[in-house]
């Protein structure tokens, strides 16, 4: 006689019932529209390729109004997704560095930091380089 393996019953909504869960499942969902936005950017990559004509039809592509709504949300999730996993950096960091003690709020800060120099830097490089 075999028995069947004992299936503990679960809610299809588990991760509502706690706020870390929330949070981590809105981290992960952020990612789909970044993977997307990352997947748009290749094909104008592509489409610049193939010629002038191919780039200007992608261009006309970017400026509809689902374009526009698409790449202001995806930014949107891409500032969420920043700073929930600037939060979640300190967990991940070793908690003592040349034997010294490590503050969560530094590790914090130096990705705030270290992200604020890099995107004034790229913003500066683009307004130059027009």
């Amino acid at each position: 006689m075999e028995h069947q393996p004992y299936l503990r019953p679960r809610d299809r909504f588990w991760y509502l019932r706690h706020p870390v869960y929330k949070k981590y499942m809105l981290r992960e969902a952020t990612s789909l529209f970044i993977g997307l936005w990352t997947l748009n950017i290749l094909l104008g990559l592509l489409r610049l390729s193939q010629g002038e004509n191919a780039w200007n039809q992608w261009l006309d592509w970017q400026s509809t109004w689902f374009m526009i709504a698409f790449s202001l949300l995806s930014f949107l999730m891409a500032m969420i997704h920043t700073v929930t996993w600037f939060s979640v950096a300190p967990k991940a960091m070793p908690k003592y560095l040349a034997g010294k003690k490590i503050e969560p709020r530094q590790v914090v800060s130096a990705h705030w930091i270290l992200f604020s120099l890099v995107s004034v830097s790229l913003i500066l490089l683009t307004v130059w380089g027009s």
